[in-house]
């Protein structure tokens, strides 16, 4: 057990490692604030949709996984990834209600920031440390999973955090990585892909891909120097949101995905999806849609800074009693 926990902990490094960085650089005023816009509109909508291409591409056209190319394994991935966000929600919520929050005082901010975790740039160097084999379809299998939280993310949890469906458009829906899943996904069912998977192309989409995930760390650690210093600490929201976001949920993700009969290869993934700290974007949209940016922000900082704790201990559990994810 404490060989797991031991590799598990390895494989989390590389995530702080960026965290450090961007931090620093944002110390050393390399990187100003006004800077990330620009930054992350790179990353978001040009690295990023070619990361996800790149890897459904090499998993479903070009080695053409048997298991991965199914409509049926990837349908039941995206619902898995929308259950994910949905139960770690509906458990947030019930906690913020535990603690009196109500509208106006970050019920609904609270609920989105623990509930959610930051399940693609967080996960992605975890993935890479963990499943190192050329043939291993994992990382093609996150972003047909990460399709059914970013369904979840521009759906309910816009309707949960402007308190209504009113704010809800569609160009709020297509995004770029939202698209880019899509578009590959039916590239690969309709047999389209092979004329489009050709070495030029995956070739360049492999390399600009390559930037998106070293890029969003290295903001996020710009974003956490900058949110630390802008606010109070409240004990009580940062006790609820650690115990919420890395110990009530992980818990009730490792329990449905014991209980799901669904293929080891997603089980995998949401072993992993499991212990991940909050994510950045419930914070904008509580920024964007009237919520309560501080409440989020104090959630996201506590659970990403425990996270170097408690992840490798759950992903130490899930190996265990759920499925391998580490080697032996």
């Amino acid at each position: 057990m404490l060989d797991v926990v031991l590799n598990s902990f390895i494989s989390t490094i590389p995530v702080f490692v960026f965290f450090a960085i961007g931090i620093w650089l944002r110390y050393k005023k390399a990187i100003e604030p006004h800077h990330d816009g620009v930054i992350m509109q790179l990353a978001m909508d040009v690295g990023y949709p070619c990361l996800i291409f790149y890897n459904i591409m090499k998993y479903m056209v070009v080695e053409a996984n048997p298991t991965v190319i199914s409509p049926v394994f990837s349908l039941s991935a995206i619902a898995c990834g929308f259950a994910e966000l949905a139960v770690g929600t509906a458990a947030a919520w019930l906690v913020a209600r535990c603690m009196r929050l109500r509208i106006g005082t970050g019920l609904r901010t609270f609920s989105l920031t623990a509930g959610v975790q930051n399940y693609t740039f967080f996960v992605v160097p975890i993935i890479q440390m963990l499943f190192t084999a050329d043939n291993d379809p994992c990382m093609g299998v996150l972003f047909i999973h990460n399709m059914g939280c970013e369904i979840f993310i521009w759906s309910l949890g816009i309707i949960l955090i402007c308190g209504g469906a009113k704010d809800l458009r569609l160009s709020t829906f297509l995004r770029g990585p939202l698209l880019a899943v899509c578009v590959s996904l039916a590239l690969a069912w309709s047999g389209l892909g092979k004329f489009v998977a050709v070495a030029p192309v995956m070739t360049a989409t492999q390399m600009i891909g390559a930037v998106a995930t070293p890029i969003c760390l290295i903001l996020f650690g710009c974003s956490m120097f900058d949110l630390s210093r802008s606010f109070r600490w409240q004990p009580r929201m940062l006790a609820c949101g650690i115990i919420t976001r890395l110990v009530l949920v992980p818990a009730l993700i490792l329990l449905l995905a014991w209980l799901l009969p669904v293929d080891p290869l997603i089980k995998r993934i949401m072993v992993i999806q499991s212990a991940i700290p909050s994510a950045v974007i419930p914070v904008i949209l509580a920024k964007r849609f009237g919520g309560i940016p501080e409440v989020g922000t104090q959630v996201l900082l506590a659970t990403t800074a425990c996270s170097f704790i408690s992840l490798p201990i759950w992903l130490a559990l899930g190996n265990t009693f759920v499925v391998r994810i580490l080697p032996c």
